[in-house]
């Protein structure tokens, strides 16, 4: 058992490798020139410029990863898990890769600071300082549509949108969460509202979803505003990413956008009141929001929050990859 528990916990102090082989191997391109014809790492390193020596030992990292599969001692093959970084999987994780390797990498370094003076270490939100960024700015949209597409899908699946006209998706990035429930509910129309500097993008993603115009996006800040009009308001991750007080703005909006009787899904991870080690997802999640002021909830929390808001809640589903979608009405 000792040992057991030893390598339980070697395992988790060195984990951060894995992060950042995956980031390298994706940001130089590697998943993409992978083939499933083996090549050896000079012919995979030259066409991208990169050290060859090199390559091949970032290929066997991923390739005990499961990234990628060794068939000789320098000739390496793409798998369907190393497909899934390829930047054109149908359902690619590069910009979640990109997205864990780079920001979020650099963020979790602030993580002492917070722990002493509980103050985050990169201020409220900073997502004015990502899309001042248009590399940066899709890099984190497309790792935000990412983990969205199965989560939507589960939502339209889970949740009854007949007799509905219009849904909201505020603060919905690219609207990958939207997409799928509209494609689900095909009398449905609906509209995403983010920041102005996501206009491009969202609406690049948005047309390539093939919805015939039954998507729009609509520029504006929930703390200014939200638009009236829809019959039903999503948000996706968005009360984890701000402290209590700016949540209550962003509630006291949506509120004022609805008419009563009208729905509201939040859609979020769930803090249990006491964790064990199959909550590491909302509990790493919660770690991840520190630096910005942000953190998870529990039910409770949750509960007290929409009603304060002047929202009741009806019903609270579980969905897929820890998120459940907490469905509240307008009083």
């Amino acid at each position: 058992m000792a040992d057991l528990e030893t390598r339980h916990v070697i395992e988790a102090i060195t984990g951060a490798w894995r992060t950042r082989a995956i980031y390298e191997g994706a940001r130089a391109g590697l998943f993409d020139a992978l083939g499933t014809a083996p090549a050896s790492s000079a012919s995979l390193a030259a066409p991208l410029g990169l050290d060859a020596p090199t390559t091949l030992r970032i290929l066997r990292a991923l390739a005990v990863l499961g990234l990628c599969e060794q068939t000789g001692p320098d000739l390496f093959a793409e798998t369907p898990a190393g497909r899934v970084v390829r930047s054109d999987a149908p359902n690619s994780l590069r910009g979640m890769a990109m997205l864990w390797g780079d920001r979020i990498w650099r963020s979790l370094e602030t993580l002492g600071d917070t722990l002493r003076t509980g103050e985050p270490g990169w201020g409220n939100g900073n997502f004015g300082a990502i899309h001042g960024d248009p590399a940066a700015s899709d890099i984190f949209s497309r790792a935000m549509a990412e983990q969205s597409v199965p989560i939507g899908r589960a939502l339209a699946a889970a949740c009854d949108f007949s007799g509905l006209r219009t849904v909201a998706d505020v603060g919905g990035g690219y609207g990958a969460v939207l997409i799928e429930v509209l494609r689900a509910n095909p009398g449905l129309t609906g509209f995403v509202q983010d920041l102005a500097l996501m206009t491009d993008g969202a609406r690049r993603y948005l047309d390539q979803a093939g919805l015939g115009g039954r998507a729009t996006f609509r520029p504006g800040d929930f703390f200014a505003d939200v638009p009236s009009g829809a019959d039903c308001i999503l948000l996706k991750y968005i009360l984890h990413d701000w402290p209590d007080g700016d949540c209550a703005r962003i509630l006291a909006n949506c509120r004022a956008a609805l008419a009563p009787g009208a729905a509201l899904i939040v859609l979020e991870r769930i803090l249990p009141e006491r964790v064990s080690a199959q909550d590491e997802p909302v509990v790493r999640t919660d770690l991840v929001m520190m630096p910005i002021s942000g953190k998870e909830r529990t039910r409770a929390e949750f509960q007290a929050m929409l009603g304060a808001a002047g929202f009741t809640v009806e019903a609270v589903k579980p969905l897929v990859d820890g998120c459940w979608a907490i469905e509240a009405r307008a009083a």
